[in-house]
């Protein structure tokens, strides 16, 4: 009985970074709009032409996000768990991304708003 109540704290306890399937300095850091998949093709956003496309996030190590951009500039929480980062303002989900690819530079995400709502996205961060 023991063993089961000191395993059932032990996973309580644990922080759903400790359930992410990347390392988290992977995420730290600015992450900015590279690509938006469209109608079967990848458009590059970083031309001036689509600046009402651009976009940009930034995740911090202690669990807090500034996003900047096409959707919407504020801030607010982050929590991770699997292949999915899921960002809070004011206490309601944001935005959620789940990862189809990630490295320490860039990213290929599928985007989630509020409504389910999503759009694949390219992110590269930035130096």
């Amino acid at each position: 009985m023991l063993l089961v109540a000191s395993s059932f704290v032990y996973l309580s306890s644990c922080s759903n970074e400790d359930n992410f399937n990347y390392p988290m300095e992977t995420v730290y850091g600015t992450w900015e709009g590279s690509a938006v998949y469209s109608k079967g093709e990848w458009i590059d956003i970083t031309h001036w032409w689509y600046e009402d496309l651009q976009f940009s996030i930034t995740f911090y190590s202690d669990g807090k996000y500034y996003g900047r951009g096409a959707f919407g500039t504020g801030n607010g929480i982050y929590k991770t768990e699997g292949n999915t980062i899921t960002t809070y303002v004011d206490g309601e989900i944001y935005l959620i991304y789940d990862i189809i690819n990630l490295t320490n530079d860039e990213a290929e995400l599928t985007m989630y708003d509020r409504s389910g709502d999503s759009m694949r996205i390219k992110v590269v961060k930035k130096k």
